[in-house]
């Protein structure tokens, strides 16, 4: 009798174990994609129709991480308006630019009929 009870305990303790480890691999499988998935779809190529335009604190635009003028970002927006498809402008301003700033741009991003999205760092 007392032989059987210490076999229970033994595929008791096995059992918790397995599904410990179980719940810890999932726990982390879980993590992980909260973490990339994001991060991944923050990462969606120009083919797909995501045209990113980034605002650095000094006021210089990168459009496909290419310095862009002030002055020529409304018509080159306007001919990707054109084109075939309907892009997405995704704005990222850096982290310093003051508010005031992406408020301005985001108004004159207004004046195209393209989507607007707001990527806060």
């Amino acid at each position: 009798m007392n032989a059987d009870a210490d076999g229970q305990q033994a595929w008791g303790a096995s059992l918790d174990a397995l599904a410990l480890g179980a719940l810890a691999t999932g726990l982390t499988l879980l993590t992980l994609a909260l973490i990339l998935v994001p991060q991944r779809l923050a990462q969606r190529p120009a083919s797909q129709g995501i045209v990113s335009l980034r605002l650095a604190a000094d006021g210089q635009l990168r459009l496909w991480n290419q310095p862009i003028p002030s002055g020529q970002l409304i018509p080159t927006l306007r001919r990707l308006e054109a084109g075939q498809g309907r892009p997405t402008v995704r704005l990222v301003p850096d982290r310093d630019v003051p508010w005031g700033a992406v408020q301005q741009l985001m108004g004159r991003l207004g004046r195209t009929d393209l989507p607007l999205e707001l990527q806060l760092p």
